[in-house]
């Protein structure tokens, strides 16, 4: 027992090594300016880059080598830093753990923002509004019923849950859906506005998954149907009031409440003089919270922040009718105060250390 005790305390001083800091501060190093380069190839874009470097625990590398991902290198700095907390750090200065646990912090805040934060889009015409965002790489199923009042009632199924065989009742009195076919990404050249079901193939998810159109192939009754992303509904069931159907089946990108409502008032840009290159733009929108509305200018360097959800001018686009879009990008991210919690926890430690008296040698 004793020589099973020894040969663990002996490998993690060994993973308490100074050396393995300065290796894994270098290899982050690495990464960002890797990953950033990365970015500008086409054939990889920002999202590529991001799901390849940074959101990845491992990644294949040149000649095929299997390389840490941003993920993977946190975890084992993490690891590393516990290792030195209870082995170099035994018997030194409270100032050195305080600091050590805002690193480990830090560390822990990456990892848990990658796992449960969520980003998505709002796009908005002048004089929209919306209170949901949507994700531009998540899919759902969506059975939609129109209500004599002029609402609708929403049941979305998660793409996580849809499976071949699955079944969906649907209201109405209308019988189920079952599930015959399932595809991440569809191959659409060529397909019509409305395919059949044989004419659907599958594809390779292409590098930036946000271009990837899923599709389900369902049966309802006798009758089978192609769905293809963002397509036109599948209306069944007879008519309610002026709706020409009582439900309808849609796949789509999934859609995420907001906890409050944004209508857009206006959209403002400027150029760069003698050129096209937009210089700044921004967004006047209302913000409908509980019955109260105050507006907010929202624009490149100045996010909506409302709790965990911040809001940030993206992009921007033009409507067939002439009205400005403004594209505006959605973080939820309820551990997002983990990194200033770590950088004042660090900021306190090592002052505390370095600041602490010193006792005399005479």
């Amino acid at each position: 027992m004793t020589d099973v005790r020894s040969r663990v305390q002996a490998y993690v001083r060994g993973f308490a090594d100074p050396r393995i800091t300065v290796a894994g501060l270098l290899w982050l190093g690495v990464l960002t300016v890797w990953g950033t380069l990365a970015q500008a190839n086409p054939a990889v874009g920002l999202h590529g880059a991001t799901q390849r470097f940074f959101h990845s625990w491992l990644f294949r590398g040149p000649f095929g080598i299997w390389l840490p991902g941003m993920m993977g290198s946190c975890a084992v700095l993490s690891v590393h830093l516990l290792a030195s907390m209870f082995t170099r750090l035994r018997g030194r200065s409270v100032g050195l753990w305080i600091t050590h646990l805002g690193l480990l912090l830090m560390m822990a805040g990456a990892l848990l923002t990658r796992h449960f934060a969520r980003e998505t889009v709002i796009v908005l015409a002048e004089g929209e509004r919306t209170a949901v965002s949507v994700s531009e790489t998540e899919w759902e199923l969506a059975v939609i019923r129109p209500l004599p009042d002029g609402a609708r009632e929403v049941t979305a199924h998660p793409w996580e849950r849809l499976a071949a065989g699955g079944r969906i009742g649907l209201p109405g009195g209308l019988g189920e859906l079952v599930i015959e076919r399932v595809d991440r990404s569809v191959d659409t050249a060529g397909l019509p506005r409305r395919p059949a079901p044989e004419d659907v193939r599958s594809a390779p998810v292409p590098a930036d998954p946000r271009r990837a159109l899923a599709g389900v192939v369902v049966r309802v009754g006798g009758d089978r149907i192609a769905l293809i992303g963002e397509g036109d509904a599948l209306a069944l069931g007879p008519p309610v009031g002026a709706d020409p159907a009582s439900v309808y089946v849609q796949l789509r990108r999934a859609r995420y409440p907001l906890p409050f409502a944004i209508r857009l008032l206006d959209f403002e840009k400027a150029f760069h003089p003698n050129t096209r290159v937009p210089r700044s733009f921004r967004s006047r929108v209302e913000v409908i919270d509980n019955g109260r509305t105050r507006e907010v200018v929202i624009s490149m360097n100045r996010p909506l922040m409302y709790g965990a959800v911040a809001l940030y001018q993206s992009s921007y686009a033009e409507a067939p009718d002439g009205r400005e879009i403004s594209v505006l990008a959605v973080s939820e991210n309820h551990v997002r105060p983990a990194p200033y919690l770590a950088t004042a926890l660090m900021a306190l430690g090592m002052a505390a250390h370095y600041l602490r008296p010193r006792r005399s040698s005479t």
